[in-house]
C-alpha cells in the first residue's frame, strides 16, 4: 500500500483520495514488499534453484539432509503465514490483535515493519477495509537461498493476483449498500528478503517491486489444489 513516503510503488489506492494507493501497490504490500525505495533490496546473486510454486493452503516438504530445501520449505510456510495475517488485518485494520499478528511477520524495527504499521493505521483512521476474494492467489516463482541456517537468508520471487474490494467499513450508500472505494483487480511480482531469527522463525526484512499490472493478471496460473 503506497504512502506519501513511498517512492517505489505506482501503488498494497491513486484517484480514491490524494493518499489512496493504486491497486497494484496494495497487492505489493500483500506480497510483503519493502515500502520505501532505497531502504532495502533483494539479492539475486548466483544460480537460482528451480521455481517453487505455492498458494494458500499449500505445503512443501524438505529433506533434513538438504539445508537449501529446509530454507525453501521454511520460507514457503512463512509466506503463507504472512498472506493469512495480511488478509485478516486488512479486513479489520482496527483490530490490534490482528495488526500485531501481521507485524510479527516482519523483522522488528525494520523499515517495512514501520511502514506497514503506518499503512494499517491510515486505513483504520478512514474506516476503510479490504474485503478479500476467493479468487486471490499467489505463486512463489523462486526461492534463492542466500545463506543457510543458522542465520539463514533467502530471496523469494512472488507473483500475486488481487481481486479484493476496498470498501468504506463505516459508512453506507443511501441505498444501504457498501461504498466501494476500489475494486480494480491487479497482479504484481515482488522479490522479498526473508531472514531467519534466533528462534528459528523467518521474517521479512526487505524487498522490491519488480513488475505490476493493474486491471489484469499476468502471474502464472493458480496451482491446482
Amino acid at each position: 500500500m503506497r504512502t506519501a513516503n513511498d517512492q517505489m510503488w505506482p501503488s498494497h489506492f491513486h484517484n480514491r483520495t490524494s493518499r489512496l494507493r493504486t491497486r497494484t501497490a496494495m497487492l505489493a504490500v500483500l506480497l510483503g514488499m519493502c515500502l520505501t525505495a532505497g531502504a532495502c533490496g533483494g539479492s539475486d546473486d548466483g544460480d537460482s534453484p528451480p521455481p517453487v510454486s505455492s498458494q494458500p493452503g499449500s505445503t512443501t516438504t524438505a529433506s533434513p539432509a538438504d539445508p537449501a530445501a529446509e530454507v525453501r520449505a521454511a520460507v514457503t510456510a512463512a509466506q503463507k503465514q504472512y498472506y493469512d495475517a495480511y488478509r485478516a488485518a486488512m479486513a479489520n485494520p482496527r483490530d490490534q490483535v490482528l495488526v500485531e499478528a501481521l507485524l510479527a511477520v516482519y523483522v522488528d524495527g525494520s523499515v517495512p515493519a514501520r511502514n506497514i504499521r503506518g499503512d494499517v493505521a491510515w486505513l483504520a483512521e478512514r474506516g476503510y477495509v479490504i474485503r478479500p476474494s476467493a479468487d486471490d492467489y499467489y505463486v512463489i516463482e523462486d526461492i534463492h537461498v542466500d545463506a543457510p541456517p543458522p542465520a539463514g537468508r533467502a530471496t523469494a520471487t512472488v507473483c500475486g493476483y488481487d481481486t479484493g474490494t476496498v470498501i468504506d467499513g463505516v459508512n453506507r450508500a443511501p441505498d444501504g449498500k457498501d461504498i466501494v472505494v476500489n475494486n480494480t483487480p491487479a497482479s504484481g511480482r515482488t522479490r522479498l528478503i526473508w531472514v531467519e531469527q534466533g528462534d528459528g522463525t523467518w521474517k521479512i526484512d526487505g524487498g522490491e517491486l519488480v513488475d505490476s499490472w493493474e486491471g489484469e493478471n499476468r502471474c502464472p496460473p493458480r496451482p491446482a489444489g
